[in-house]
């Protein structure tokens, strides 16, 4: 038989999905290649199958309760599942990591090909997230066992294989933030911040010098003194550092980086489907490693809010943020393939 060979099917929205699955890929012993819409650029030991958009003008999205998205007559959806299903074709054996897509999951059993599901927060006990559970080789879960929902199903439990929280930052020394800096992330597929927002935090906290990394909607009419746009940041770690707070949503990603670089952070839970950042918000306050909210507050709790984040202890995070979460999802990935091919990964 061949040597096994990963898939590793990355989600388009927002850039946490691809940018974690880049740091996995970097990791793994297998031959790997990463699938989906708008890649990044890719290092040459890692191969990438280019996905085209899975949406067109005017079409209709009927519901399911087993199918999250499975339009009629879209163009770039049929040919991606195609280009997928000859990818899982041609090179076979391989194991499909899917990170995340209840319907990429159905089409590798279809195909019989085992997968890897990535888990998230939230409420993922409807049909369809159930199937895909129920069908794959062994889920993985990208945050610490403190992180689980205390609703989870014992038969989610029992396939579930914890990595940590997983951050390109694993590993980094802790600088001294200086006093005063708040910084707001707006994320790649964020929405929950407003300049007009910012700029009542801005007039709430006059005290505090805030800055703000990522492109939000729109311009804005008034910019407060103390308030300055960095713009889009490819690499936020060193204004993270500097930062004695920082304020962004309850993302997987932003959060494992947080984690991983011990900020003081205000975790403000967007609207996504299933309640993910919301649920996630709440367990990292219960936690109390993080400030979490379910909203962008009203702009007179500032103050209180920046004065507790203030007397967080980064320490906190170190109980769950190890350096080795990203080894350890990629060793997962080895172990599964090994499992299910009975042919261990090798050096390349």
């Amino acid at each position: 038989m061949a040597e096994p060979q990963v898939g590793y099917y990355v989600h388009h929205h927002g850039a946490g999905h691809a940018t974690r699955a880049l740091a996995i890929a970097r990791q793994l012993d297998c031959p790997v290649t990463l699938i989906g819409s708008n890649l990044p650029p890719l290092p040459a030991s890692v191969g990438r199958l280019d996905l085209p958009g899975d949406t067109a003008p005017g079409m209709r999205v009927e519901r399911f309760d087993t199918l999250h998205y499975a339009p009629l007559a879209v163009d770039g959806l049929r040919e991606r599942m195609g280009l997928l299903g000859d990818w899982m074709r041609a090179t076979w054996p391989c194991l499909l990591v899917v990170d995340v897509s209840v319907e990429v999951a159905l089409l590798a059993r279809l195909f019989g090909v085992p997968t890897l599901y990535l888990r998230q927060h939230g409420r993922r006990d409807d049909p369809a997230h159930r199937q895909a559970y129920a069908t794959a080789t062994a889920l993985l879960a990208p945050f610490p066992p403190a992180m689980e929902s205390p609703d989870t199903p014992a038969e989610v439990l029992v396939k579930t294989r914890y990595a940590g929280w997983v951050s390109r930052y694993a590993g980094s020394a802790a600088v001294e933030p200086l006093a005063g800096r708040v910084l707001v992330i707006n994320g790649r597929g964020g929405s929950a911040f407003s300049h007009a927002g910012l700029a009542e935090l801005a007039r709430a906290c006059p005290q505090r010098s805030l800055y703000v990394a990522g492109a939000l909607q729109g311009k804005p009419t008034q910019v407060p003194d103390n308030l300055t746009y960095l713009g889009t940041l490819d690499d936020p770690a060193d204004e993270m550092r500097r930062a004695e707070v920082v304020i962004g949503s309850a993302g997987d990603s932003l959060v494992a980086e947080a984690a991983s670089l011990g900020c003081r952070y205000i975790a403000i839970a967007e609207e996504r489907p299933f309640d993910e950042q919301l649920q996630q918000a709440r367990r990292l306050e219960q936690l109390g490693v993080a400030i979490g909210l379910e909203a962008w507050p009203e702009a007179s709790r500032w103050p209180s809010l920046l004065a507790r984040a203030e007397g967080l202890d980064p320490r906190t995070w170190q109980a769950w943020a190890d350096a080795q979460a990203t080894a350890r999802c990629a060793a997962i990935i080895e172990n599964v393939m090994a499992e299910t091919f009975r042919s261990p990964c090798g050096p390349r």
